[in-house]
């Protein structure tokens, strides 16, 4: 499937704003499997992924929800996670996976990827 200029730009936009200000480096094609049948997993509360935003690879949390009502605290050396809003669960995407057990993949998430991260 071709991709459109148009489509190609946008990502290239959105990869440089999210970067903050660092150019894509290489685009490549990757194969993407759309099952017949997903399993749900569960609700997904948070996300945590590696970026190079500054030039080194660092980890970045997200928390999912309205408000983000939850985030990661540490006590006495052990982490974990705070309730530090009201939330409904319907307000977390859900974590899903295909058939075989996979590949993942995430649905009803509401918020937007920005140049200052996930948001929502």
């Amino acid at each position: 499937m071709k991709v459109s200029k148009k489509s190609f730009n946008k990502a290239i936009e959105l990869y440089t704003a999210f970067h903050w200000g660092k150019l894509p480096k290489k685009a490549k094609r990757i194969k993407f499997y759309v099952p017949q049948t997903f399993v749900y997993l569960g609700k997904l509360l948070a996300v945590i992924y590696l970026s190079d935003k500054d030039g080194a690879p660092r980890p970045y949390i997200h928390f999912f929800g309205k408000d983000e009502p939850l985030e990661l605290r540490c006590r006495d050396g052990e982490v974990y996670i705070a309730k530090v809003g009201d939330f409904k669960l319907s307000d977390f995407p859900e974590l899903l996976t295909d058939e075989e057990g996979k590949h993942l993949y995430i649905t009803g998430f509401k918020g937007r990827v920005k140049e200052k991260g996930i948001v929502g």
